[in-house]
């Protein structure tokens, strides 16, 4: 009993000093956005002399970040839906028929978690269908990209859920889609609320992506304001630290609010009903 007691504690303290390698930054991070020049520039959990409100006015105005908010949105949103309406309904179909043909699929999508990103060949690819520098592209490249994880991660949920649920549903008169809309959609909301906030998560972060293929500063999301940002006030870690905030604080809202749900969509596959 001593020896789990004590191997417990260890593996408390073992995550608690884990949490303190995302905590303290973050916390920095906060705290640094409220402080002066001077006190930002020491990186450090004191308190601030005074909190100063005036960064963050200060970044909204100079910083562009409104216009990369927007142009974030305007990315985010539709990859988000898209790739999780897809990845749910591809899920569903494969999940439910068992045949080499969607075994096959499964696999093909698989595969597709494994591929990295080949920038010059999909350059060549958006000049040639003339969309080159247009959120359409950079919209369809996210969703190439995310569609394997989510269903890969749907197939393994609907496999959880009962069959006799979908002959229920069919015997009442529901067709596919009905059954899939209005039966399974609410079953599956754990496993969707994960996949729209990881989606969002990594779109929203993701700077590569836009930066090569947007080729207009009009165009910049919110991460991509964020740099220039910083190349202009690499020195005013207030400023710096009140941009970062800025750019985390959609997320973290999103995170907080649909948390519960994102708790029971990752573990559900855990257990077997």
């Amino acid at each position: 009993m001593r020896k789990k007691s004590i191997g417990k504690w260890i593996l408390f303290l073992f995550m608690v000093a884990l949490a303190m390698l995302y905590v303290v930054p973050f916390l920095m991070m906060v705290l640094g956005s409220f402080k002066t020049q001077a006190e930002a520039s020491m990186f450090n959990l004191a308190l601030p002399k005074e909190w100063l409100i005036s960064n963050y006015s200060h970044v909204l105005e100079s910083g562009k970040i409104w216009r990369g908010y927007v142009n974030s949105a305007i990315i985010t949103i539709p990859v988000t839906a898209i790739s999780t309406l897809l990845g749910a309904v591809s899920g569903i179909v494969i999940s439910r028929r068992n045949d080499k043909l969607s075994r096959g699929i499964y696999y093909y999508f698989i595969f597709g978690l494994t591929l990295t990103l080949q920038i010059a060949s999909i350059f060549f690819l958006l000049q040639a269908l003339h969309i080159y520098g247009t959120f359409i592209s950079v919209i369809c490249i996210f969703i190439s990209l995310r569609i394997p994880f989510t269903v890969m991660t749907f197939c393994s949920f609907v496999k959880g859920v009962p069959r006799e649920i979908d002959e229920a549903a069919v015997i009442d008169g529901c067709n596919f889609w009905q059954m899939t809309v209005k039966v399974l959609f609410p079953i599956l909301k754990p496993i969707m609320v994960t996949n729209i906030v990881i989606t969002a998560i990594d779109v929203w972060n993701n700077f590569m992506i836009p930066l090569f293929y947007l080729g207009s500063a009009k165009k910049a999301t919110v991460s991509m304001a964020i740099y220039s940002f910083f190349g202009r006030y690499n020195r005013d870690w207030q400023y710096v630290f009140a941009a970062l905030m800025l750019v985390v604080l959609p997320m973290l809202i999103l995170f907080i609010i649909l948390q519960k749900h994102i708790i029971a969509g990752m573990t559900a596959g855990a257990v077997k009903g």
